[in-house]
């Protein structure tokens, strides 16, 4: 049985993919002494 051909743009997909990689990454670092410094929450003060 064949494939229909898709409209689907590759590199979009692709960049997709990575997106949500990215977000897992920097949402669940691991250990919280290796959080990524730039992403870090403030300090509270309330």
């Amino acid at each position: 049985m064949s494939q229909p051909l898709s409209n689907r743009l590759l590199s979009l997909d692709v960049f997709r993919g990575a997106t949500v990689a990215a977000m897992i990454l920097v949402n669940n670092p691991g250990d919280w002494g290796h959080i990524y410094a730039p992403l870090e929450h403030s300090a509270w003060h309330g």
